[in-house]
């Protein structure tokens, strides 16, 4: 049995799911994501300006996408003002939310296909600690995207909330699969029973890949495009 082998199609399966939108790397390649998400960051340089930059035209320049002109009858020569809207579209909590998400996609990349390199005919405990670190670390790469995903709110497009709700039992699914594992392999008798957990995690992650999670969202030409506007996104759109 090539459990290195086993592991990688499960791998892809499982990170499958809402990464094909994305244009996933092969095994062995994984995107590395940007920086961490932040509301100070994100929102200042992704949301909509709301509130108006009103400018003299005999004195600034501008660049509107659309304006207004109000007329100043307070002043002997009345001043054009102009109002600088930005087009609506990515918002700072879809943007947040995006950034996050993508920077743990390219993270749990990076984790899923460091593969252990040894098989059955290393020692058993060599053999044992490789699996188990290896799930373990996995498990806890999920908890951590659990935890930052569970505190943001839902992106405000259509359908967001479900997509999040989603997403984020797709990730505690495979956190509990794999800490699962990890902890049934540290107490396996044997190397046969090591590669039957191992097994049973590949089935296992296959079966939650199988469930409906709605994570087809992130293939919807809506989220694409915005996607596309978010750092972190654009790095695994070009992978």
């Amino acid at each position: 049995m090539n459990l290195r082998h086993g592991i990688a199609a499960a791998a892809l399966l499982s990170t499958a799911v809402f990464t094909v939108a994305c244009a996933a790397p092969t095994a062995g390649t994984p995107a590395a994501g940007g920086p961490p998400a932040s509301a100070s960051a994100s929102s200042s340089s992704a949301a909509p300006s709301t509130s108006a930059s009103p400018t003299t035209s005999s004195s600034t320049s501008s660049s509107p996408t659309s304006s207004a002109t109000i007329e100043d009858s307070s002043v002997v020569d009345p001043a054009t003002v102009t109002l600088v809207v930005q087009p609506a579209g990515l918002d700072a909590t879809t943007a947040i939310w995006l950034q996050n998400s993508c920077t743990d996609i390219g993270t749990l990349l990076g984790v899923l296909f460091a593969l252990p390199t040894v098989d059955e005919t290393a020692s058993l405990e060599e053999f044992r600690a490789a699996y188990r670190d290896y799930y373990a670390s996995l498990a806890d790469t999920l908890l951590g995207m659990t935890q930052r995903m569970s505190v943001l709110d839902a992106p405000t497009i259509d359908g967001g909330q479900a997509l999040h709700d989603g997403y984020l039992n797709y990730l505690i699914g495979l956190a509990d699969i794999s800490g699962g594992g990890a902890i049934a392999i540290d107490e396996a008798p044997d190397a046969d029973s090591i590669a039957a957990i191992v097994d049973q995690i590949q089935f296992e992650t296959e079966q939650l890949g199988e469930g409906d999670f709605g994570l087809g969202d992130f293939q919807s030409a809506e989220l694409q495009d915005l996607m596309a506007e978010v750092p972190a996104c654009q790095e695994l759109l070009a992978s």
